[in-house]
């Protein structure tokens, strides 16, 4: 099977949990040995109040609130550093309680024709049933799929598809792997998780993707 390759792709780490969004400034992050000087000097503060944190750098944009701790890497960059921040974090904020984690990648595809376009759509979710009652050509704007993990007790996987907002005929794919924590909430647990399965993740979002599209796209 032809390996095909995202147009833009990102990762994000989310955890949930009881956080205090002041404290994740950037220079907070330089003090801690995780930002070089010159990073949280050049980072862009969108906000920073008691109830949300949102800054950028070059590479990474933070979002912080109370319940949610999002770390998104910018399109195309480098992953590994992002885990390695998160990491990182909550190894020194080892009682700050966090009770999941999500690990997401995103990619952007280009179905090269229109024709291309619609036959994901209409292969994934097909119209047949709607045509005989909706007017138009009817078409999928967003298809979620769960299942679960086997190597983690209680994880799940979950993968969205839609049409992209950022490429031209292009197709949008997420995916998630999300995991609950464990009894005391102790982001320990949930950061070995992290560290583990980070490098498969990455290769096993792709595949998956790759697996559908393939499949979507094949000649009946």
């Amino acid at each position: 099977m032809t390996q095909r390759i995202p147009e833009i792709s990102g990762s994000s780490i989310v955890l949930l949990g009881s956080f205090n969004p002041a404290i994740f400034q950037p220079e907070w992050f330089f003090r801690q040995g995780l930002f070089r000087q010159s990073e949280a000097e050049a980072a862009e503060i969108k906000i920073i109040v008691p109830q949300l944190t949102h800054f950028e750098t070059e590479s990474l944009v933070l979002q912080v609130t109370p319940q949610r701790f999002a770390a998104v890497s910018k399109a195309s960059a480098n992953g590994a550093p992002l885990r390695d921040l998160v990491v990182g974090t909550f190894f020194i904020l080892e009682h700050v309680p966090v009770n999941a984690l999500g690990i997401n990648f995103q990619m952007h595809f280009s179905m090269g024709s229109e024709e291309n376009w619609h036959k994901i759509g209409d292969r994934l979710a097909p119209k047949d049933g709607w045509r005989g009652i909706l007017p138009g050509r009817p078409g999928m704007l967003s298809l979620t799929i769960r299942t679960t993990l086997d190597h983690v007790a209680n994880a799940m996987f979950h993968v969205r598809v839609e049409p992209s907002l950022q490429v031209k005929q292009g197709v949008f794919f997420e995916t998630n792997e999300h995991y609950p924590g464990g009894k005391t909430d102790s982001p320990a647990e949930l950061m070995g998780i992290l560290s583990e399965r980070w490098e498969e993740a990455q290769i096993y979002a792709p595949r998956v993707v790759n697996h559908i599209l393939g499949w979507a796209l094949e000649t009946e």
